[in-house]
């Protein structure tokens, strides 16, 4: 008996494509997302070491740890809608009910407790812990709904591309309350931070109850297949196991650019808003860039996407590294490449998905989408602790302006790793290119 429900995979079969409508509004709950995820990523170490004085090595651990125990509990997640005999229903189940947990845990952290030392880290770790585990929750749901609502032909790309504008429209959001977040005299002894952040989760409540209920409404058909089937799944998929790590590798260094924008603010240009013009002119390029992206996308190979947009992205780090002149303008091209290989990474992902499919005759979601949230945040958390490492190198500190060797040290940091990351991820992309090519024989 045990061993036959264990066999036993439930498929939701959409009746129809989707309507433009409901992709929409599924992907509106992207703006949401990277409204909580870029306060986050671009700040969550900024307040850790500037506002409550804890050094940028345990700051950088505090964000490590709270990320990859976020990717570490996605495969759980995966592996547990999988099972449902009503995946769809159980998406929007989980993003009306999560959503409201992840947005107070978000506020509270912002909420200066006034403590200091040992005990504002372990308060700190604590909340971000609590915060990380509801959002894996919500990230699943949200982005496995997705492989549901991107099964006709065609459909990924758009999906991703429409993901990616709310995304961009998140940050672009973020990017206006930066001095909110780095400039303590506009914070209003921490009122102000308190009411942006306090928006920014009831926004994030918002956007994924819409996006929830944009889910259209199916059928379930089940079906019969080896116990053994998502593992075996996963290892004879090459196209994911490429796209793994793939996705690895960018998450582990080209953060480190953005996440840099807080402390080039403050210790070489020495103005609070040069922070929030940077993020502004990285938000605009991504958000601007994606339409082409997209049309580019359906003319032309998936890896080739993805070494155009890799090229770009390096030509953008390289125009950054000439110096102040060009600082914006680097930013700006840098956007525009990180702009389609975002998008791609999700797209390729419902393909590889699709070819599991194609080859085994079994349509696993769940999984796929863990896995690859595991490997983005794991490599995401992995970047936080070494930017707080290397910080600490330069020995940045919170009283002691940065010397001009200290200055440029931070500065060669930001563009050099994410360079080295932009390298190795064009090998990957050549690889994933040759696979493509054999297969095709």
């Amino acid at each position: 008996m045990e061993q036959a429900a264990a066999a036993r995979v439930a498929t939701d079969v959409v009746e129809r494509p989707v309507h433009r409508a409901r992709l929409v509004g599924y992907a509106s709950g992207n703006f949401g997302k990277n409204v909580l995820a870029s306060t986050m990523d671009f700040f969550l170490l900024f307040v850790l070491t500037e506002r409550w004085g804890v050094s940028p090595a345990a700051a950088g651990l505090v964000v490590m740890v709270g990320l990859v125990w976020d990717g570490l509990c996605d495969p759980l997640l995966g592996r547990l809608v999988d099972r449902s005999a009503d995946r769809l229903g159980l998406y929007r189940r989980l993003l009306f009910v999560g959503a409201p947990v992840v947005g107070v845990f978000f506020a509270v952290f912002f909420v200066d407790p006034g403590w200091r030392g040992t005990a504002i880290l372990v308060w700190a770790l604590a909340i971000v812990l609590l915060f990380r585990t509801a959002y894996s929750v919500c990230d699943v749901a949200h982005n496995a709904l997705m492989m549901r609502m991107a099964r006709s032909p065609g459909a990924a790309t758009t999906v991703s591309g429409l993901r990616y504008m709310f995304s961009c429209l998140g940050a672009l959001t973020v990017a206006h309350f930066a001095r909110t977040f780095v400039d303590p005299a506009r914070a209003a002894g921490g009122h102000a931070l308190f009411v942006v952040t306090g928006c920014a989760a009831l926004t994030y409540v918002a956007t994924l109850w819409v996006s929830a209920a944009a889910a259209p409404r199916v059928r379930v058909v089940p079906e019969i297949s080896a116990p053994r089937a998502p593992l075996a799944w996963v290892l004879g998929n090459r196209p994911l196991l490429l796209l793994l790590a793939l996705g690895f590798a960018q998450a582990l260094t080209l953060p480190f650019f953005a996440r840099s924008f807080a402390y080039i603010g403050k210790g070489i240009v020495h103005d609070a808003s040069w922070t929030g013009t940077a993020l502004t002119t990285l938000a605009l390029s991504q958000l601007v860039a994606l339409p082409g992206w997209m049309s580019i996308a359906r003319r032309i190979g998936q890896t080739h996407v993805l070494a155009l947009a890799l090229a770009t992205t390096a030509a953008g780090l390289a125009l950054f590294a000439t110096g102040s002149a060009s600082t914006i303008a680097g930013i700006a091209l840098f956007g525009i490449g990180n702009a389609g290989l975002q998008m791609m990474i999700w797209a390729s992902l419902a393909d590889a998905i699709d070819h599991g499919d194609r080859q085994t005759g079994m349509r696993f979601e769940g999984l796929p989408v863990a896995l690859l949230l595991l490997t983005l945040k794991s490599g995401g958390g992995l970047s936080g602790a070494l930017l707080g490492h290397g910080l600490s190198r330069i020995g940045w500190t919170i009283a002691t302006p940065l010397t001009e060797a200290q200055g440029a040290r931070l500065m060669t940091m930001a563009w050099s790793v994410p360079l080295s990351g932009a390298a190795l991820c064009f090998a990957l992309v050549l690889g994933l290119s040759r696979w493509s090519r054999a297969s095709d024989r």
